[in-house]
């Protein structure tokens, strides 16, 4: 069973490791970045103030124990707009009716001033998320259309320090591009800084759009969604031998119907859409990290052949995965 560390605790590690050297951390203007110490995981944290009231983070790490942060939010706070590509963490707010559980897949865009958080990160599973973090009273200053936004997001902008913003919703695929460029930034200095700052206010049109065109297609019902999140699960735990539609259909109790249906509604692609977008992602990272060599990543994802791996992995990113290779280049 994995050791369970509290923030405090956190805190402490890091700075012992600081003392001793083992954290790799630096300051240049607007932006901050550090390394997680091994004693706690790997992976990294960054953030870049993008202009003043708007901060990008990025947090990209695996971490060796539970960690388990708690703690007040203040009487003001800015909007928050999570992305998570993968992993997660469970939630319980005092402003929330239920824990929540924040998963991949799904963005969460959310102000709760004056409430007590209690947030925990599982141990051993890899982390990828982006945050936008954005002061309410800048968003008139970015648009003069502030009134055509949903109620409950205006009134978050409008009086802040009365908020009770908690909006979960499915990353869309044009999100999803986004975010990957993001992670992919080619730019430095100050061509770097206004690219990921077009990206960032992309990001926030998007959402916005997704807010304010809700699908014209009948709604789910709760229990179905939490089913259609189910089948996801399964068929990323069965990445390499995903079961077929009836028996996943069968194993989460819907009709096949209903779960292709649900499917396009949460995520936006068809069943096995997913499933290979999810081994691409998968691949690309493995690549990316050094992990794996690309014969050995094409049979973690499911891939018999290298070949057909190949051909996959071109057609989703316009690149074959040598040009993804740690250390490649």
């Amino acid at each position: 069973m994995a050791k369970v560390l509290t923030g405090a605790e956190v805190k402490e590690v890091m700075g012992e490791c600081r003392a001793n050297g083992e954290v790799s951390e630096y300051r240049e203007g607007p932006e901050y970045f550090w390394q997680m110490p091994t004693l706690l995981g790997s992976g990294y944290g960054r953030q870049i103030q993008l202009r003043p009231g708007l901060w990008l983070t990025v947090g990209d790490y695996q971490k060796r124990q539970v960690h388990i942060y708690q703690g007040p939010h203040q009487s003001t706070m800015p909007l928050t707009l999570a992305f998570y590509l993968s992993g997660g963490m469970r939630v319980d707010n005092s402003g929330l009716t239920t824990p929540q559980e924040e998963v991949a897949g799904k963005s969460y865009l959310y102000c709760l001033p004056d409430t007590f958080e209690v947030e925990e990160y599982p141990a051993a599973q890899h982390h990828c998320e982006i945050r936008i973090r954005i002061l309410p009273e800048l968003m008139p200053t970015l648009s003069d259309r502030v009134q055509e936004l949903p109620t409950h997001l205006r009134q978050a902008i409008e009086r802040p320090e009365q908020a009770s913003l908690y909006y979960p919703t499915a990353i869309t695929p044009a999100q999803q591009h986004v975010l990957q460029q993001i992670l992919q930034w080619p730019y430095q200095g100050l061509t770097r800084q206004l690219y990921l700052e077009g990206k960032v206010l992309e990001l926030l049109a998007l959402q916005f759009e997704q807010m304010l065109a809700p699908r014209a297609s009948k709604s789910l019902l709760t229990r179905d969604i939490d089913r259609i999140y189910q089948a996801r699960d399964i068929l990323i735990q069965n990445m390499t031998h995903p079961p077929s539609l009836a028996e996943l259909a069968r194993r989460v109790q819907l009709n096949e119907r209903k779960l292709k249906e649900g499917f396009h509604q949460v995520f936006d692609t068809t069943v096995f859409g997913y499933l290979h977008n999810h081994r691409m992602e998968q691949a690309r990272y493995l690549l990316q990290t050094g992990q794996l060599n690309i014969q050995e990543t094409a049979r973690w994802v499911g891939y018999a052949s290298r070949s057909s791996f190949v051909v996959a992995f071109k057609k989703k990113f316009q690149a074959v995965p040598s040009q993804y290779l740690k250390g490649a280049g």
